[in-house]
């Protein structure tokens, strides 16, 4: 059967006109009714019960108010396709700040479309199907307009984190990386005041940014004394100091779902209320120790902004970018001048020795390519790893040190090809290198003289604040391509890299950052698993292959093969070797990794959050579901190749398999899952532990 499409003109204009006249008063009345009711169901199921009870009371009455008028413009004989698509994307925005769900929203329709079927019941049977089929039409184009107002709010968080990440690549100071920070999240629908601090006398977070148009009233009452400041004190009884301190002390983001009813902003209360505060957040900036060095507080005219489905993910990664940003400003390493000198004195005598780490593919195990690590020897023979001479450097140092990596690499290639071994070699270029000039003609002079092909070398890089000219930078890397060699982004995801770049820039590859990988897989395996396959994902959209650094054991190995990474880097490889040991090592190498089989609890819980993705793309399908269940899932197979020992999560899989065949969304479902990821994480953390 063909489905005609919708035309406009049938279900608007003269013609519906002439349609819903029929209608009457009454109708309208009863829609009003049925609001009434409807929200009154609603109370009965938990989570519509905890979107509702944000509201105070007379928000809950506006809020009926406004539906009963929207439902009732929906039978007016007089409305116009672009007024009605309009209001819809206005409410389907709404919808989406306060949190409530779109699948929800899909049901709440079926409701609606039997109350009006209902209600025509009492027409003019004649009218009857062609007055129901205009309805019917309009609700669909309702549903279809409000979908598109959810994927507006979407798209201005993710044009917000895009934001946040230009403008750590952009600012010099940390001032104008929180100013530029501030103003792209109060850039978000709704957000009507943020504000960004840090602790100074007696504990009071002192404001050093803020933006939105209720934050200078907001700032200016505490400042005056109407309010109290916000007081972080290292003591229990700060458990009575409001949600900043306790997201201070504890690194944790904290949100108040109703501003008004938590009492925990009791001595903020009156003024936000007055300002048009209606949910908020509390953001920690933290150190790779987890200390907290600067608050992020976000202020939102939304009950629930911040605790709606997907935005805990957005508050994180805001966290997450905005942590690493920051560092980079806030904390200058202190080296001696002794030392300085030390380190340039060794690289203007070359006493540079390169180290290579292999990069294998993930799928076959096969040594694809390495990449090229300096460290400087010293007179003891010593080796200084870069982390510590790198920021010792002046300019001149780090293009000699440049100059002598590039002939370094290109020795040891022809080594390997003399060996049979045929793979590509990623050398780092400073930030300071892009667009120099300096650097173009020290790398091509030297490939020329050593008589290297340039399609075997790859140049990673990091953006960073001295890339200042993105025309010069775009020509330098453009260049490069055209001869041949390959451009690749370092430490996606970072905070350093931008999400951006990745689009206006015909990247050869992108590396995820190591950093968060293994901060991630010691303290919450999960989250880690996430990151991969969101960047993954992203990168693969656009058709750049992936590389996952950090890769310290074969569970992350395994789960980065599972989750579609191309290529994989990391201790659990191989660690940085000089140039003569690297046939040996590959002649050596097993890759005992296979994507379909896992063995580790990391691989498992990897093969079964892709199998939960799956599943819950399923919903609108259940006749597909049982299918879908009934083939063994990668947790399963581990459990299979695992023993007897793994019967606990035998036991959780049965069960949270037996409650799958309802989708994914239900709350018992949900509870098995966590419990699932729990108890992979717990057995994934003793794995790692014994192969210590």
């Amino acid at each position: 059967m063909v489905l005609k499409p919708i035309v406009t003109e049938e279900i608007y204009g003269a013609t519906a006109s002439h349609a819903l006249q029929s209608l009457g008063e009454q109708t309208r009345a009863r829609i009003t009714d049925f609001v009434g009711s409807f929200y009154g169901s609603l109370m009965q199921f938990s989570d519509t019960q905890r979107i509702l009870d944000r509201l105070t009371p007379e928000s809950f009455k506006a809020l009926q108010e406004k539906q009963a008028q929207h439902l009732t413009r929906l039978v007016d004989p007089n409305l116009e396709a672009s007024e009605h698509r309009a209001d819809a994307e206005r409410l389907g925005r709404v919808h989406c700040l306060v949190g409530v769900d779109m699948l929800w929203l899909v049901e709440s329709y079926g409701l609606y479309q039997q109350a009006l079927h209902h209600l025509l019941q009492e027409g003019d049977a004649e009218h009857r199907p062609k007055t129901q089929r205009i309805l019917d039409r309009r609700l669909l184009l309702d549903l279809e307009a409000q979908s598109a107002g959810y994927r507006q709010i979407d798209a201005e968080l993710s044009m917000a984190l895009a934001n946040i990440q230009q403008q750590g690549n952009l600012s010099r100071s940390a001032i104008d990386l929180y100013r530029g920070a501030i103003k792209a999240l109060c850039s978000i629908d709704g957000v009507v005041a943020a504000f960004i601090g840090r602790v100074g006398l007696q504990g009071v977070l002192e404001i050093e940014a803020f933006d939105g148009p209720q934050a200078k009233p907001y700032l200016s009452a505490m400042q005056e004394g109407v309010i109290p400041p916000i007081r972080i004190i290292e003591r229990a009884e700060t458990a009575t100091e409001g949600p900043s301190a306790h997201a201070w002390l504890s690194g944790q983001i904290r949100t108040s779902e109703s501003y008004a009813r938590d009492p925990t902003l009791e001595p903020w209360k009156l003024v936000g209320n007055s300002l048009g505060f209606r949910s908020s957040a509390a953001i920690p900036l933290v150190d790779e120790t987890g200390q907290t060095f600067a608050l992020v507080n976000m202020y939102s005219r939304w009950p629930g902004f911040f605790s709606a489905s997907g935005r805990h993910a957005f508050l994180e990664y805001v966290q997450q970018s905005l942590s690493l940003f920051a560092q980079r400003h806030a904390h200058g390493q202190v080296i001696p001048y002794q030392q300085r000198r030390l380190y340039s004195d060794l690289v203007k005598a070359e006493k540079v020795q390169m180290h290579y780490q292999p990069i294998i593919d993930l799928k076959t195990g096969r040594l694809i390519k390495v990449e090229a690590l300096a460290r400087l020897v010293d007179d003891m023979g010593q080796i200084i790893s870069p982390g510590v001479f790198l920021p010792a450097l002046g300019a001149s140092g780090l293009l000699r040190l440049f100059e002598i990596g590039v002939e370094r690499v290109c020795a040891a290639h022809r080594s390997w090809e003399q060996a049979g071994l045929d793979i590509r070699v990623s050398l780092n270029l400073p930030p300071q290198g892009v667009g120099d000039v300096r650097y173009h003609d020290a790398l091509f002079a030297t490939i020329e003289r050593c008589g290297t092909d340039p399609a075997f070398i790859e140049i990673e890089i990091l953006e960073s604040a001295e890339s200042q000219d993105t025309a010069l930078r775009d020509r330098f890397f453009q260049n490069l391509q055209l001869c041949g060699i390959k451009v690749v982004q370092d430490d996606l995801g970072s905070g350093h890299s931008s999400l951006l770049r990745m689009d206006s820039m015909p990247f050869d590859g992108v590396k995820i950052d190591q950093g968060l990988v293994l901060r991630a897989s010691q303290k919450t395996p999960q989250r880690a698993l996430e990151f991969i396959y969101h960047l993954t994902h992203l990168a693969h959209a656009l058709k750049i292959p992936v590389t996952v650094e950090g890769l310290e054991h074969p569970g992350l190995m395994e789960a980065s093969a599972i989750l579609g990474a191309d290529l994989g880097q990391g201790y659990g490889i191989a660690r940085p070797m000089p140039a003569e040991q690297l046939v040996g090592w590959h002649q050596a190498f097993k890759y005992d990794v296979n994507p379909q089989m896992p063995r580790t609890p990391l691989g498992a819980m990897a093969g079964y959050l892709l199998w939960d993705r799956q599943l819950g793309a399923l919903n609108h399908w259940p006749d597909l579901i049982e299918d879908f269940i009934r083939a063994p899932c990668m947790v399963q197979k581990f459990i299979d190749a695992g023993g007897s020992e793994e019967r606990a999560l035998q036991q959780i899989l049965d069960k949270n398999h037996s409650l799958a065949i309802q989708g994914n969304s239900g709350k018992v479902y949900q509870r098995t899952r966590q419990e699932l990821i729990m108890q992979l994480s717990a057995m994934s953390r003793l794995s790692a532990q014994a192969s210590r």
